[in-house]
C-alpha cells in the first residue's frame, strides 16, 4: 500500500531503526551542475539593425540518492510486523485496552479527531465578539434599516440616539444568546485557565473503536502540513481512516484516577513539621498528581499511543 503520510517523528523512527537493523547504512549520491553563458551578437550593416543575444542559462541540478523518510519508515513498519512485535487493531477487533498489553507497539486504524488546544482557545478568547457578528451579518438588512430611520429622525437628539444605540448592542448579544453563541465573559476566563492548565498547545488525536479510545499527542514539529490545514483539508472529524502506530504508554491495568478526589491541604507551618523538606515536597507532588489527574489522566477505557506516524493508506 502507498502511504499519504501526515506525521511522522523521523528521529524517533532512526532511533529505534538504529537498534532493530544493528546500525542504518544511508548511500547518498551529490551532483551539482553548473553552466553559465552569456553572448552578444551584431548582423548587418551598420545601422539597419541590430540584434543583440544575451543568453544566460544557468543549471543546477542536485540529485540525492539515499533512503527516503516514507521508504525508510516502511522498511521500519514491516520489520517490526514480521517479529510479531506489533498490535494491529482496528474497527471489529476487540475493544477493551486491557487486551493489548502483551505488546507494546501498536497500530490503530480508524477515523481520527483532530483536537488543538491552540484553536479552542483562539475561539473562547474570540466567543462572544464572534457570536455577536455572527447575529449582525445574519440580521444586517434590519439593523441596517434601523440605522437608517435613527440616522434620518431629527427629532431624536444625540443622547437619545446613543440610548437606541446601546439597546441595539443588547439586541445582538439577546439574538446570539438565542443561538449559542454568547456565554457568560467570566465562565469564558475560568474555562481558559482551567485549559492552559491542563492542556497547555497541546494538539491531539483521537480514535474511537467500539468501548476504546485511543489518543495521541502530537509534536507539531513532525507534521507534514499546518494544522489549520489538515483541518481544513480533512475535517476535525475526518471521514477517511486513517492509521496511527507508535508506541503504547498508558492502558495497562485499571484507572488510578479518582474523580473525587480529596486533596490534603499543605499549609506553611504542617511542612515545618515535617521530618525534612523532602519530605515535604514529596507530599506537595502527590497532592499536585491527583489535580492533575482530574484534567489529563487517563479514563478507563482509554489508550495512550506516543506516536511515530500517522498516514492514510492509497
Amino acid at each position: 500500500m502507498i502511504k499519504s503520510f501526515i506525521y511522522l517523528d523521523e528521529e524517533k523512527m532512526y532511533s529505534l531503526s538504529s537498534q532493530l537493523f544493528e546500525g542504518i547504512t544511508e548511500y547518498i549520491l551529490d551532483e551539482t551542475e553548473s553552466e553559465a553563458e552569456k553572448s552578444e551578437n551584431q548582423k548587418g550593416p551598420v545601422g539597419s539593425g541590430r540584434i543583440l543575444g544575451d543568453i544566460l542559462k544557468s543549471t543546477d541540478r542536485h540529485s540525492e540518492k539515499k533512503f527516503l523518510n516514507d521508504y525508510s519508515y516502511s522498511l521500519f513498519e514491516a520489520e517490526l510486523i514480521s517479529r510479531d512485535k506489533v498490535c494491529t487493531i482496528r474497527e471489529g477487533t476487540p475493544s477493551s485496552a486491557d487486551q493489548y498489553t502483551d505488546k507494546r507497539f501498536v497500530k490503530v486504524t480508524a477515523k481520527i479527531i483532530f483536537n488543538d488546544v491552540n484553536s479552542i482557545r483562539y475561539t473562547l478568547n474570540n466567543f462572544n465578539e464572534l457570536g455577536e457578528c455572527f447575529a449582525y451579518v445574519t440580521n444586517f438588512a434590519a439593523i441596517s434599516a434601523s440605522e437608517e430611520q435613527l440616522q434620518n429622525n431629527s427629532m431624536i437628539n444625540q443622547k437619545g440616539k446613543k440610548k437606541q444605540k446601546r439597546n441595539q448592542n443588547v439586541t445582538l448579544k439577546n439574538a446570539a444568546k438565542e443561538k449559542g453563541l454568547f456565554l457568560d465573559p467570566n465562565y469564558l476566563t475560568k474555562l481558559e485557565t482551567i485549559l492552559d492548565y491542563g492542556f497547555q498547545d497541546q494538539f491531539e488525536v483521537q480514535m474511537s473503536l467500539g468501548d476504546l479510545l485511543v489518543s495521541s499527542n502530537l509534536n507539531r514539529d513532525f507534521l507534514r502540513e499546518n494544522e489549520s490545514i489538515l483541518t481544513k483539508k480533512y475535517g476535525r472529524k475526518t471521514e477517511i481512516d486513517f492509521t496511527l502506530f507508535g508506541i503504547i504508554t498508558q492502558c495497562i491495568g485499571e484507572n488510578v484516577i479518582e474523580h473525587d478526589v480529596e486533596i490534603d491541604e499543605i499549609e506553611t507551618e504542617k511542612m515545618v513539621e515535617h521530618d525534612n523538606i523532602k519530605t515535604a515536597m514529596m507530599s506537595l507532588v502527590q497532592n499536585l498528581w491527583a489535580v492533575e489527574s482530574t484534567f489529563v489522566g487517563r479514563i478507563d477505557n482509554e489508550m495512550i499511543v506516543d506516536p511515530i506516524a500517522i498516514y492514510t493508506e492509497l
